[in-house]
């Protein structure tokens, strides 16, 4: 299947979500075929003047390479998908209303009756179609939708133009995701009227603006839609409508049109210039999906999965509003080079308030491999016997390697994942921990290899992983070096957003009993495998001409645990959950529609080990653990949190009450102030915490928590030292504080030391007891 199908091989692991665009650095555009001329080669549909344009050799060409790229979709999605489905009826019929959803993603544009209509003349012929490379109800679909905008948009600037009543008691549900299409023209304005209301008041209340001038700025955004709609080329229709089908397979199977295949090339290659963040465009805004590992965003610590960007800005110049602006232009504002600054302007993921906004300035940077490798700490811990334990955790961001082959830079910087937490787990054995914690929160996935090297370092030899193809051929991976660096008592914390090789690797130490998994209700649930093929490999050069077709990114396989349990959807379930908001925010694969299903095989011949087994202590364990947490001021303070966010979900909608709204926001202000107030005197009172980390020059550093003081913001760095200097946005201990997972972890760890001493079973260091 070509080189980048050999490749991806290396990173069937990483939780992609699509569609996704990468905020790294760009790289040089690669040759295409000439470019048709304004009003030539493009679809009706794109043509505003009224007039149908030439048909000239640059169309024909175009026409002929989609034309053969969507055959080729269809025999992929039908021959090598993991589900090996038919396009036939009912998925016909699903493509078309997923196409006009794709288009119209707040529901406000078609109407009901449309869909019906659509469905009956362009579903039954569709799959029948395609295979021979016809895409017409793409163009004559769209062409529809174009008129709806532009209709639209012309009586929006008429009804900007008289006054608005934000005084009565009225309200407008932002996520229309879910909704339906109106069923008249007058439901569907009734529709816009809440929702102009809606943006107004955001801009009045977020930018303190006058009226007028959040009018003018939403006039603003309005054009830049138009625009940006009016100059859909041939290819990004193409790629909506083709990807349209590709989701209905799964959320992780997708054609990726020659742009975009172009942005999947840079995340791929880590070329990683820029934030450092997977971007999704979701509802016309920008969404963070994922944070890479060492990059700016990681080392800030302020921006999250799920976050929204709604402006960018570059240094001290204004901001522009990138709300419903294209994905990959929004990603080119916020791209750019090494050491500039770039000002994002963001409204919080889960926030209960949609006015609320929150700048994020980051200097451009490449990824940091030194803040890429996993790194530990020492946290000494007061245990429920009174005596002082001390208990390691080796923080893993990723599970990185040296790729071999791979054509690009080596993301691992020579070292490995298995490697660099062998080498820590020897510090932190110099050090005399009575316990280790794994930490695989957010940690998205990477190298296949490296999940199954790193359980050997707790298990020794065994089978780790079974994956499993369409046509029911199994593999078991296993992990043949028999020798473990650590047998002691082992925990592993987990939340929604460990996925892909974090879930293998949690899940395989649960199935051996080898060690307590603490966390979310339950990890991501990404549990397949994904190869990208370049399908100008498959199409022979055209009038000459290699062509550029796209990629096509597939679900091949799907993992299973040696026990047999898939991971798809369900994940790894902990075995003790702690509260978190992630359980009530829309993270996870169940939650991504059309996602294959969870199912079993054979397990695969292993044995479970009996090594400071936690599986008997668990009910005693939780027990201690709710009662605690029930008691604990701090966890009272996440409970809250908790359940305003449930009450959001369950009621999305927004007060179109400007006296409501600005008591909502100054009442958020003021529990945001107290929360940091807080969070200050919590980490005054926390206990002695070393930090062991890599450094280039240096090898293993050590730093006490209490030495370290907040870091100044640097000016941009230009100098092009590689490494540069970490910007953290707390201090060791004050993250701690703020970390109440991990604090009622090391609790959890305490109870278990203390059962496990009970019944002379301590094998963290041999013979070494706690000490008292």
């Amino acid at each position: 299947m070509g080189q980048k199908s050999r490749l991806l091989g290396f990173f069937l692991c990483f939780a992609l979500l699509t569609p996704v665009a990468y905020g790294f650095g760009a790289r040089p555009g690669q040759q295409s075929p000439p470019a048709p001329q304004q009003g030539q080669g493009q679809s009706p549909a794109t043509n505003t003047s009224g007039q149908t344009p030439a048909v000239d050799k640059a169309a024909e060409y175009q026409d002929e390479v989609f034309g053969r790229a969507a055959a080729l979709v269809s025999r992929f999605l039908q021959e090598q998908h993991f589900a090996r489905h038919p396009i036939d009826a009912v998925v016909s019929a699903e493509w078309i209303k997923a196409y006009m959803k794709a288009l119209d993603y707040n529901r406000l544009f078609f109407l009901k009756g449309e869909q019906d209509d659509f469905e009956a003349k362009y579903a039954p012929d569709a799959g029948s179609e395609i295979r021979s490379g016809q895409l017409s109800p793409a163009f004559a679909i769209f062409k529809v939708f174009q008129q709806h905008v532009n209709s639209r948009l012309a009586w929006v600037n008429k009804r900007l133009s008289q006054p608005f009543d934000f005084t009565t008691q009225d309200y407008y549900e932002p996520d229309r995701s879910k909704a339906d299409w109106p069923q008249t023209a007058a439901e569907e304005d009734a529709l816009w009227e809440r929702r102009l209301k809606y943006e107004i008041l955001q801009d009045r209340l977020a930018e303190k603006r006058k009226p007028q001038d959040s009018i003018q700025h939403l006039q603003k955004r309005y054009g830049v839609l138009q625009k940006n709609l009016n100059e859909t080329d041939h290819e990004d229709i193409v790629t909506t409508y083709l990807s349209a089908l590709t989701t209905l397979y799964d959320p992780h199977s997708v054609y990726l049109g020659p742009k975009e295949e172009e942005d999947f090339d840079i995340s791929m290659k880590l070329q990683l210039v820029g934030i450092g963040a997977v971007l999704s465009s979701e509802d016309g805004y920008c969404i963070i999906k994922e944070i890479i590992p060492g990059g700016p965003a990681d080392l800030d610590k302020r921006l999250t999965p799920n976050d929204k960007i709604v402006g960018v800005a570059q240094g001290d110049k204004e901001y522009i509003d990138i709300v419903d602006m294209k994905l990959r232009n929004a990603v080119h504002l916020i791209r750019g080079d090494k050491g500039t600054v770039v000002r994002l302007k963001v409204i919080p993921g889960g926030s209960d308030h949609s006015a609320v906004r929150e700048e994020v300035r980051l200097v451009r940077d490449q990824v940091k491999i030194a803040s890429q490798k996993a790194k530990a700490k020492v946290i000494s811990q007061i245990g429920p016997d009174g005596q002082e334990y001390k208990i390691g955790v080796i923080e893993l961001p990723s599970f990185y390697g040296n790729i071999g082959d791979y054509a690009g830079e080596d993301p691992s910087g020579g070292s490995s994942t298995t490697d660099d937490v062998a080498l820590l787990i020897k510090k932190l054995k110099e050090k005399n921990i009575d316990g280790l914690v794994l930490d695989l929160r957010n940690n998205g996935g990477g190298l296949l290899s490296e999940a199954v090297r790193l359980v050997g370092l707790f298990i020794g030899k065994g089978p780790v992983v079974q994956v499993k193809d369409s046509q029911g051929k199994k593999q078991v991976l296993q992990n043949f070096d028999s020798n473990m660096a650590y047998d002691g008592p082992l925990m592993v914390l987990t939340n929604k957003l460990s996925a892909s090789a974090s879930e293998i690797a949690a899940g395989a130490l649960q199935n051996y009993g080898r060690a307590l998994i603490v966390g979310d209700k339950s990890t991501h649930g990404k549990g397949t495998v994904q190869t990208v093929a370049e399908l100008n490999h498959f199409i022979p050069p055209i009038n000459g001409i290699t062509p550029v077709a796209g990629a096509m990114k597939i679900t091949i396989q799907k993992f299973y645990l040696p026990n047999g349990h898939s991971t798809q959807q369900r994940g790894v379930i902990p075995d003790i959950i702690l509260p978190s908001p992630n359980d009530y925010l829309e993270l996870g694969e169940s939650n991504l529609p059309h996602s294959l299903p969870w199912d079993e095989i054979e397990p695969a011949p292993f044995t479970k080990l009996d090594i400071d087994n936690p599986t008997g202590f668990i009910p005693q364990l939780n027990a201690d653990s709710q009662q605690r947490i029930a008691k604990d001021g701090d966890f009272k303070l996440l409970l809250d949190d908790i359940a305003r966010l449930r009450k959001h979900m369950e009621d999305r909608r927004v007060s179109l009450n400007i006296t409501q709204r600005e008591t909502e926001a100054a009442e958020d202000k003021q529990r945001k102030d107290e929360r940091e107030k807080i969070l200050k005197a919590m980490s005054a009172k926390l206990p002695d915490i070393l930090s062991i980390s890599f450094d280039n020059k240096k090898g293993l550093v050590e730093q006490l928590a209490s030495q370290e003081k907040p870091k100044p913001k640097p000016a941009p760095d230009t100098s092009g030292d590689d490494e540069g200097t970490d910007i953290p946005k707390l201090t060791t201990s004050e993250s701690y504080a703020a970390d109440l997972h991990l604090r009622e972890s090391l609790r959890i760890f305490g109870d278990w030391l203390k059962l496990l001493d009970k019944k002379g079973t301590m094998t963290a260091l041999g013979d070494t007891k706690p000490k008292s």
